[in-house]
């Protein structure tokens, strides 16, 4: 089954799928609604309401089993129960608060759809069928402490272990810490690492822009705050951005079903602010 309502949350970092051209929004003309009358006695009499209480129920639902933890709002806009209930609707916006994804941290998130009409049938055997694209805006705060919090996850850590065992099999270094800090407009990764034969754990600070290339978001202006090996950062670049928290979340939460584009990232007062759009792509034809 696609994972519908999970792209929706995972909406936030997957720079590395293809990039869409968002501003040529085409969105499918309404088709197989319920008769004008039906959609006005399901409004007037309170059931097209309640049907979309309960379908925002499931949709948060579907959400918590996906996520670790978080606080999580939906608001959904239907046509009339018996279109909901066969999977049409008008909108559909999901925000999040605090969300722990695989060890990702995102303090908030929005997305809603951009078309006044929406499709995903449900078929005999339970599976969820996007039966037209689904064209959404997403906005998503990171904060200091997010990036901190996801660079403790397991795997993380465990990515930071193949760049140690890299590292000690050929005698060279061993990362001991990690640390972001934002300020000044600016990313300060702060690596602390320990050398063979040098008691004192040495600490490197690598400081950078955020800019967005392509529909991604990639680090700009790379330079060393405190470099006292005299390394270069250009031959150093690869594994900067192999250790880049941001580029690291978007490799956790990369989905196959959806196209992403960024079109802005900014970082201001310790939070990087992202905003773009997104396709949840239609099922092709069984």
């Amino acid at each position: 089954m696609k994972k519908i309502i999970l792209s929706f949350v995972l909406l936030l970092a997957v720079q590395g799928v293809q990039a869409q051209d968002c501003s040529t929004l085409k969105c499918p003309a309404p088709y197989d609604l319920t008769s004008g009358f039906s959609r006005g006695m399901s409004t007037v009499t309170g059931q097209k309401f309640l049907s979309e209480k309960i379908g925002e129920k499931l949709v948060k639902k579907a959400i918590k089993k996906n996520i670790t933890s978080g606080d999580i709002k939906v608001n959904l806009d239907a046509y009339s129960v018996r279109d909901l209930k066969a999977g049409r609707f008008k909108s559909l916006e999901i925000n999040g608060k605090n969300v722990d994804i695989q060890g990702v941290y995102i303090s908030s998130f929005n997305a809603k759809t951009l078309c006044n009409f929406n499709y995903i049938a449900n078929d005999k055997r339970g599976n969820y069928i996007v039966k037209e694209d689904i064209p959404a805006s997403f906005n998503a705060i990171i904060t200091e402490e997010d990036l901190n919090k996801t660079m403790l996850s397991s795997d993380y850590k465990r990515m930071i272990d193949d760049i140690n065992s890299i590292g000690g099999n050929l005698n060279i270094f061993q990362i001991t810490s990690t640390n972001i800090k934002l300020k000044n407009d600016k990313m300060y990764y702060v690596l602390k690492y320990s050398m063979p034969f040098v008691r004192k754990t040495k600490e490197l600070v690598i400081t950078a822009n955020l800019k967005v290339e392509n529909g991604q978001i990639e680090l700009a202006n790379t330079s060393f705050l405190n470099n006292s090996m005299a390394l270069d950062v250009d031959k150093l670049s690869k594994l900067i951005n192999y250790i880049n928290p941001l580029d690291f979340s978007a490799k956790i939460l990369e989905n196959k079903d959806a196209k992403f584009n960024i079109e802005t990232v900014n970082i201001s007062n310790g939070k990087i602010t992202i905003d773009g759009n997104m396709t949840i792509l239609k099922d092709k034809e069984q």
